[in-house]
């Protein structure tokens, strides 16, 4: 199943659990709620209105009796020593025959029926909203008690009869309290008929199916919104990851939200970069250990060309000496040849092996003046230059500090200053300074064209007679210097000069 089906399926369930639970909520609390809300109201009235009448006279009891009945829509029955006080609140009903301990007229009922009243006579009083009081004749009272059918309750008290139209099963509430007025001890009973709420809870019954199918509705398009809302991004992050699955180079999740999934796209674009920076790197690397390869291969072809010639010849003339053949047969003269073949075969083993292990060699870095490292590379150089009849020059005045491994820096540079020594001829000049970061090596000598200047960096390459085995060279000094050069990452340069004729080594750090 798709996310966004069962992101839309989800969230429909979770909307449709969480309406129906709030309409059985109201259905099963309203009862409750509406019953405790209504006790706490007449809870509260009772306590003010019991507060009112300890600091009221007796003569005023039937006036606050007659608010607090008609404000909180309740029946109170009120006792202040012998005294009894009942006022009622209903449609239709009659109160007859009140009577007092001390005076001939103590009752009074509120409503919008009657009353009756009775001391040593029968009286009928009828209280209205507006609390006027009507007194009718004692026939009428007579009459009113038949016809409304009161039910005589005794003559110990205010209220001798009542009769009420409250609907049948109506659920009523209670609030007593006990008080002191005028020092007299007196208690109150205050009772609420609640509304039947049982038909709002019939009437919410009702309304639950329109009720359910509106949520459904909402429920429904909030969904669709959601879900749509939520797979998009992510529809649109699958679809840029198959393309980074090709390795597509434009590819990219844009997803510009600051929620998770945001993070999520921002995570993957930057993945997938350090992936592409991880390919181009490896590519980068195959094509350096691919170029090694061949030159190594390259470098151990030209070194069994260059060892099988000095072992062939050595291979003959020790024959040769061997049968007498010939010249040969004169053994002092050709075994100092052969020593001679044979030290220049071990010096071409020694360089080939030295610069075999260029790669592996390992070496601390440190951070020293340029100066100071070519110092002592410089000193058997300068001697020979000296011998030879060369001028030296070395300037130092702009030297720079550089972090290099002097032992293997030193090597390129024996080498250069090795060839600068040796083709220049006697009484040329020779040149070792520092500008900006870079050091340069310059000597005077025939140019050599910068068509055939790639070829010296090439292993045994020797570019014409005045640079040949004869001359003390083997060909390895130029593609040495580069493989330690190329090792410490430096670009260099090896470019003729015009004025003077010469060659211009550039070392750039």
């Amino acid at each position: 199943m798709k996310i966004f089906t069962k992101t839309f399926f989800y969230t429909l369930t979770l909307l449709i659990l969480i309406a129906l639970l709030a309409d059985g909520l109201i259905y099963a609390l309203l009862p409750k709620v509406y019953t405790d809300q209504k006790q706490q109201e007449l809870t509260l009235q009772t306590d003010r209105f019991v507060s009112r009448l300890e600091k009221a006279k007796r003569s005023d009891v039937t006036d606050l009796m007659a608010g607090y009945a008609g404000s909180l829509q309740a029946n109170l029955e009120l006792s202040i020593g012998s005294d009894s006080y009942t006022m009622l609140n209903w449609d239709g009903g009659v109160i007859t025959r009140i009577k007092d301990s001390d005076s001939e007229e103590s009752g009074a009922a509120a409503s919008r029926g009657t009353a009756s009243e009775s001391c040593d006579t029968d009286k009928t009083v009828t209280v209205t909203e507006d609390k006027g009081v009507k007194i009718i004749s004692d026939d009428t009272a007579s009459s009113s008690a038949e016809a409304s059918g009161t039910e005589n309750i005794g003559d110990g008290g205010i209220l001798t009869g009542i009769v009420t139209s409250g609907a049948a099963g109506s659920k009523t509430i209670q609030a007593q309290r006990s008080f002191t007025i005028g020092g007299e001890a007196g208690a109150l009973t205050a009772t609420l008929t609640l509304a039947p709420v049982e038909e709002a809870v019939q009437v919410i019954v009702s309304l639950l199916p329109v009720s359910i199918f509106l949520c459904l509705i909402i429920a429904v398009l909030f969904s669709l919104l959601y879900a749509r809302a939520i797979t998009r991004p992510i529809k649109a992050i699958s679809e840029e990851t198959q393309r980074m699955n090709t390795l597509d180079r434009a590819a990219i999740c844009r997803v510009n939200t600051r929620d998770e999934i945001g993070t999520l796209a921002a995570n993957v674009n930057s993945l997938y970069g350090n992936l592409l920076g991880t390919i181009e790197s490896l590519e980068t690397e195959l094509k350096k250990v691919g170029a090694a390869e061949r030159a190594k291969t390259d470098f151990l072809r030209a070194a069994s060309h260059e060892l099988k010639t000095p072992v062939t010849a050595v291979s003959v003339i020790m024959d040769n000496m061997i049968l007498g053949v010939g010249k040969y047969k004169n053994q002092k003269e050709w075994l100092p040849k052969c020593k001679e073949l044979v030290d220049r075969l071990s010096g071409m083993l020694r360089e080939i092996l030295d610069t075999s292990h260029l790669g592996d060699a390992i070496e601390e870095k440190v951070t020293e003046s340029i100066e100071t490292i070519c110092a002592e590379v410089i000193e058997p150089y300068g001697m020979i230059a000296r011998a030879k009849g060369l001028l030296l020059y070395v300037d130092w005045s702009a030297a720079f500090v550089v972090m290099m491994p002097p032992k293997l820096l030193g090597k390129a540079l024996s080498n250069i200053l090795s060839n600068a020594v040796q083709y220049t001829a006697t009484g040329g000049r020779l040149a070792v300074y520092c500008r900006g970061n870079s050091l340069f090596v310059e000597n005077e000598c025939a140019p050599i064209s910068e068509e055939q200047i790639p070829r010296l960096f090439e292993p045994f390459c020797r570019m014409d007679e005045s640079r040949s085995r004869e001359t003390g060279g083997n060909g390895l000094g130029l593609y040495i210097t580069a493989s330690i050069l190329h090792q410490l990452e430096l670009d260099f340069n090896f470019k003729p000069m015009c004025s003077p004729d010469g060659m211009r080594f550039t070392i750039k750090f």
